[in-house]
């Protein structure tokens, strides 16, 4: 079984190439191989291609394996680079390997080469791999850290002594302190005696059982107010083999102090949350998606393109800034779309007809996609929770229509009876297996049915899907004038 091989030769005998790739396949590789000779070719042959490795001759008549290096250190580019040479003495090889080449040989050894490319690859995927775990651990303490100083509850890490070795920003405000001030300390130089025992107490008992531990303590702030905090402690795993006891604290004096008011308040919450709450975060997560792959990519864009005008000259400055600025107004662009998305100015001033017809145009405005609004009789003003209900349902449907169907034509259609908005959506795109989304939106990976579901249904109104592979999509919605909240079923 032979192994794939790119690789790059940097050689400028034709028949010095062909020998080194007869090498290599006896030596059990596949290679796909291209040479150059100077500096130019080989420039654009790294940036045209991934390769594996460069083989690169010592001494050219325009070129160098020194050269060659230093081009390849240039571009960033980290692959294993071996040097040839038909003489080369100890002091050259010297040289070249404090260069950064990885390894050098002569032309007639050239014998040892397919285990020299084997000890290379792997060498440098074991490189690869410590780089990624260093840079992804990099990014843990950084995350990690940018998210305990930004906590709001106060949270602490002691050694196997209980003396603090990490305390985050609210908990070294909460004793009036900087976090330098406190490492190094104990609960003795910052609390009361009968606070710091009751705290190295339980800091112990989450040592010895390697258990978590939940508590309800009394410890006075910087103003020497007593505070009441519920506290959980956890075991952290070990330190050089020494083991580790963390914290986080609630401050909930004032809950304690009136549990009446807290229990009202727990009740309105009970009344107010679930889906409400799904649909506030679904819409942060819309905001979220658009900032991050609109805006998001495009200041990336822009980035990349202004250090790239900083090592240009002047007139090539001048156009990569020009086009800048058109990136930066297309940027304004999908900002002010991102903001009609979230509440279109014509669903205050002009209502519900209006809203939906700018919405069903502007989304259906594209080649090969027809769109359109029709309703039937007056629909006057009506109630800003069905009229709100209404548009993000229509604004729901769209977007997946748009995302997935590979529809040509989309129909929306508002009529209304005696007592009920009633709002029809159709499409003629590929269609789908509606149990099969409903399974798929309760294990978590699609949200977009039950999103308009659950805001029909929190008005109290109702809709129907049908739908078939390849039979398009029919959605009918049933709204009241009035709003009232009926259970989720």
């Amino acid at each position: 079984m032979t192994i794939p091989l790119r690789v790059l030769l940097v050689e400028d005998v034709s028949e010095d190439a062909e020998l080194i790739i007869r090498e290599l396949k006896r030596g059990g590789f596949a290679p796909d191989w291209q040479r150059v000779d100077n500096a130019q070719a080989m420039q654009d042959a790294l940036k045209e291609a991934k390769w594996d490795i460069v083989i690169c001759d010592y001494s050219m008549p325009a070129f160098s394996g020194l050269k060659a290096l230093d081009v390849l250190k240039r571009m960033k580019i980290h692959i294993p680079f071996i040097i040839t040479s038909g003489t080369i003495g100890e002091n050259t090889a010297i040289e070249v390997m404090r260069a950064g080449a990885d390894d050098f040989f002569l032309k007639q050894n050239i014998t040892r080469l397919p285990l020299a490319i084997e000890r290379e690859l792997r060498d440098a995927a074991l490189r690869r791999k410590k780089l990624a775990s260093e840079t992804a651990l990099r990014e843990m303490q950084v995350r990690f850290h940018a998210f305990m100083n930004n906590a709001p509850m106060p949270a602490w890490i002691k050694d196997r002594d209980l003396r603090y070795v990490y305390v985050n920003a609210a908990q070294a405000s909460f004793f009036g302190m900087a976090p330098a001030e406190m490492l190094g300390c104990d609960d003795f130089d910052l609390m009361s005696i009968g606070a710091a025992q009751n705290s190295r107490q339980h800091d112990e008992q989450v040592l010895a059982s390697n258990d978590s531990l939940s508590t309800q303590e009394t410890i006075a702030d910087e103003s020497l107010t007593a505070r009441i905090l519920n506290i959980i402690r956890f075991p952290l795993g070990m330190d050089e083999g020494v083991p580790l006891v963390a914290g986080l604290a609630m401050d909930v004096t004032e809950q304690v102090h009136d549990q009446a008011s807290l229990k009202a308040a727990n009740q309105r919450l009970q009344l107010l949350s679930g889906s409400v709450i799904e649909v506030q975060e679904r819409e942060r997560q819309h905001l979220a998606r658009g900032l991050h792959d609109d805006v998001g990519q495009s200041l990336t864009a822009l980035k990349i393109m202004l250090q790239a005008a900083q090592r240009l000259e002047s007139e090539e400055r001048h156009t990569r800034l020009q086009e800048g600025i058109e990136l930066v107004s297309s940027i304004l662009s999908q900002v002010r779309t991102l903001s009609l998305e979230l509440r279109p100015p014509q669903l205050d001033n002009l209502g519900l007809v209006s809203a939906l017809r700018w919405y069903v145009e502007s989304k259906t405005s594209s080649d090969g996609l027809h769109g359109w609004f029709e309703y039937e009789g007056v629909i006057s003003k009506l109630h800003p929770d069905i009229e709100n209900t209404c548009f993000r349902i229509v604004q729901e449907a769209i977007t997946n229509i748009l995302r997935h169907a590979k529809a040509k034509n989309i129909w929306v259609r508002l009529d209304k009876n005696e007592s009920n908005l009633i709002l029809r959506i159709r499409d003629d795109g590929k269609g789908f297996d509606v149990d099969q989304a409903r399974e798929n939106a309760v294990l978590g990976n699609s949200f977009g049915l039950l999103n308009m579901e659950e805001r029909a249904l929190l008005v109290g109104g109702t809709m129907d899907i049908t739908s078939s592979p390849g039979a398009g999509v029919n959605i009918d919605v049933v709204l009241p004038f009035t709003p009232h909240i009926r259970g989720l079923t």
